[in-house]
């Protein structure tokens, strides 16, 4: 029984770390741009396709697919703004462009996956690991694969943190987030931190699919359920908030990967979305009030 609970434990802080680079990721855009990116799942499965191509096709180290991934994601995402949101919100002029936005984002999810499966067809493709072996904690093993899933999320993460606190851009991004119009009155150009933005937000969809790419199967709509997953995450937390949701992310992980231990493993799905409703319910606002990075 020990065994067991802490084998569970130690899945759901991998776990975790998956979850914390997709929600940090959502909600830093939406806590800047005011933007839910429905097709965030899809960068993603664009960082797990890139490992494919680098490693499997390319033949070249394994290693060489995280950097790949993560880059992949990262100049994708800087393109979408001045390519399909920017053009969007001056034709709307002063018309509310969230309804808007949300649907141009579902669109480019179903035509990013749809890319996917014209590329690589609907069957499952499989990458090598970075690194190979386990590591004993007594009375379970855990594959060095997942725990460099930990330890690239954290990693990554940590780096984005320092970067919105004591970078000059990272600074700016701050600023926009909690007043945009004073942010641009004292010459910070929103266009640019919107930009960055969203390729950061990206980026760490693209890394996580890189990462977690080895130990699940790659295929077109990898990334959907968890982008659902994730706007329970960052509604839990805060809608913007990225502290809340790196926090929310392993509460849910952990509650996640526990509850089979009392209920069947078809609930725990749906945990997630339960306390979704719950906080949108009794605390809308999340658990954590602060708002923006």
């Amino acid at each position: 029984m020990i065994g067991d609970l802490l084998e569970l434990l130690l899945l759901a802080v991998v776990l975790g770390g998956v979850y914390a680079l997709f929600a940090v990721g959502i909600s830093l855009i939406f806590g800047v741009l005011n933007i839910i990116n429905v097709a965030h799942g899809e960068f993603f499965a664009l960082g797990g396709y890139s490992a494919f191509v680098t490693v499997t096709l390319l033949g070249l180290p394994p290693w060489t697919g995280i950097f790949v991934g993560a880059a992949t994601g990262t100049l994708l995402g800087a393109a979408l703004f001045p390519l399909l949101l920017d053009p969007l919100q001056k034709r709307l002029a002063r018309r509310n462009p969230g309804p808007m936005f949300l649907v141009l984002t579902l669109g480019l999810s179903i035509l990013m996956q749809n890319v996917f499966l014209a590329a690589a067809g609907g069957d499952y493709v499989r990458v090598p690991p970075q690194i190979r072996g386990a590591v004993d904690f007594g009375p379970v093993f855990v594959s060095n694969q997942r725990l460099m899933v930990l330890a690239g999320a954290t990693a990554s993460l940590l780096l984005l943190f320092l970067f919105l606190r004591y970078h000059r851009q990272g600074m700016a991004i701050r600023a926009v987030a909690q007043n945009p119009a004073t942010a641009q009155a004292v010459g910070i150009p929103l266009s640019r931190v919107f930009t960055l933005t969203i390729a950061l937000g990206c980026g760490l969809a693209g890394l996580g699919g890189t990462l977690i790419a080895p130990v699940i199967n790659v295929y077109p709509t990898m990334g959907f359920m968890l982008t659902i997953k994730a706007f329970a995450i960052t509604i839990l937390a805060g809608l913007g908030n990225i502290y809340g949701a790196l926090a929310a992310s392993f509460v849910v992980s952990i509650v996640e990967s526990l509850s089979v231990l009392v209920l069947p493993s078809e609930w725990k799905d749906a945990i997630a979305f339960g306390a979704m409703i719950l906080a949108l319910l009794f605390r809308p606002q999340g658990l954590f009030s602060k708002t923006g990075p």
